[in-house]
């Protein structure tokens, strides 16, 4: 998806919302590997203040995360918080998503071998130990690059065209 059409989804979709979101980016794998995509598609929500969560200050008050927030990792930067971060050496932006609340839309991951659908258990042997887990935190950042299609249940927010 292009950075702009990422931005006018930014405009559009309520601060907090739950939306669907599918990227697709090569996997992670081993030396001699087979080309291999990964496909997701998954609930996020868009546009929150990480600490006002309140996942994330259950977290805080019984010690599981620091009492303070450390901020974001060396590399990166907010472009335009809390949507957009962008990598200080790279220039690779990042979308910015909080865990979805959705009970009707689960995650899905699709694994592609040379451009063919195949099972998890096909592509599992070429794959490093970090691209099969299958769980993630309160956030997560994907490059909008890989970014395919952003949706709710009754809107269409963008899409590859």
């Amino acid at each position: 998806m292009h950075l702009a059409q990422v931005k006018q989804v930014m405009d559009t979709v309520p601060k907090g919302a739950n939306v669907i979101l599918e990227w697709t980016r090569q996997a992670k794998t081993r030396k001699g590997a087979p080309m291999i995509h990964k496909a997701v598609r998954m609930v996020g929500r868009l546009g929150l203040t990480y600490d006002n969560q309140a996942a994330v200050q259950e977290k805080r008050s019984n010690g599981e995360l620091p009492t303070e927030n450390k901020g974001l990792a060396e590399w990166a930067e907010w472009v335009q918080f809390p949507f957009l971060i962008r990598h200080r050496t790279k220039g690779t932006m990042y979308l910015r998503m909080y865990s979805g609340t959705s009970k009707k839309v689960k995650p899905h991951r699709q694994f592609l071998m040379d451009g063919e659908a195949v099972s998890f258990e096909m592509v599992e042997a070429h794959l490093l130990a970090a691209e099969k887990k299958s769980e993630h935190g309160d956030t997560f950042m994907v490059k909008v690059e890989d970014v395919t299609r952003i949706y709710s249940e009754n809107v269409e927010y963008g899409a590859i065209v």
